[in-house]
């Protein structure tokens, strides 16, 4: 790269920096926090309300279940109620703008070329990603061109599964999915998340070690439980294994005690999207 070209890019780093560290910006991408909250508690509602009917009902309401336990069904929830549309916009803006602010700090972020500010800027894109495809889907909501997740999912395994190493793009899709849930109950298990907000007061700080690490804990089994399914369906060839959330939590719900695992996570999910109310407050941002 010659110098003037490396003098552009390092000149546009610190514009998007600049932008990024604007007071607006942060009111935003605070909102984003509070939007994810909105997401995760309910999903947490319908997953409850899945167990609670398994468990009371017995394995013959399995098919009385509708809707999707999963971000989808989530705002599918929220446009249905009265006002729900301008929420999803709430959510789309907020989550939107967390997500460029976490895509300039992947990209401009970090003083160094160590392996430690390599590793941030991945986890900042992680994050980057899937608070991008919140931002879509609440966008897409609202417009009302939603769409099931899980059925995008199996899509998507039906193609990669036709292509040529299809199988082993799945298998690594897996691996992913396992590895940020392994990586998500670590985090809560080793209270990690407190890097990435200010010390807040005594009175506070209790409940918000709680609400994390039973959030975290909740969210890494769910999303691990994904990564499984994804796995077994590049094993089987079968795309219809491969599902989101709705999928896990139904696979949950079928197995032996299933419907009290399932109404544990969701209070976990609950207990994540407070803890997003309160991270919008304490984040570092």
């Amino acid at each position: 790269m010659s110098d003037t070209a490396e003098q552009a890019a390092r000149e546009t780093g610190r514009q998007a920096r600049r932008a990024a560290d604007s007071r607006w910006f942060e009111v935003t991408a605070r909102a984003g926090f509070v939007g994810s909250g909105v997401v995760h508690l309910l999903i947490g509602y319908l997953a409850i309300l899945l167990g609670i009917g398994n468990a009371t009902a017995g394995s013959g309401s399995q098919g009385s279940q509708s809707g999707e336990t999963d971000q989808s069904g989530a705002l599918a929830q929220l446009a249905a109620v009265p006002g729900g549309v301008v929420l999803l916009w709430v959510v789309a803006v907020g989550t939107a703008a967390l997500c460029i602010r976490l895509v300039v700090e992947a990209i401009v972020g970090g003083r160094t070329d160590s392996a430690r500010a390599w590793l941030n800027r991945a986890k900042n894109a992680g994050k980057a990603f899937v608070y991008g495809v919140i931002a879509y889907s609440a966008g897409s909501y609202a417009l009302g061109a939603g769409k099931s997740s899980s059925g995008s999912t199996r899509s998507l395994a039906a193609k990669a599964l036709a292509t040529p190493g299809g199988v082993f793009v799945l298998l690594l899709a897996a691996g992913i999915a396992i590895a940020i849930g392994v990586g998500l109950v670590v985090i809560g298990l080793r209270r990690s998340y407190r890097k990435q907000l200010v010390t807040p007061p005594k009175a506070v700080e209790r409940p918000l070690t709680v609400l994390a690490v039973v959030g975290y804990v909740a969210k890494g089994v769910a999303v691990t439980i994904v990564g499984v399914l994804i796995a077994v369906a590049a094993v089987r060839s079968d795309p219809d294994q491969a599902t989101g959330l709705d999928g896990a939590f139904d696979a949950l719900r079928s197995m032996p005690g299933g419907a009290f695992v399932l109404v544990a996570i969701g209070i976990g999910f609950l207990a994540f999207g407070v803890f997003s109310f309160v991270r919008a407050k304490y984040a570092r941002i």
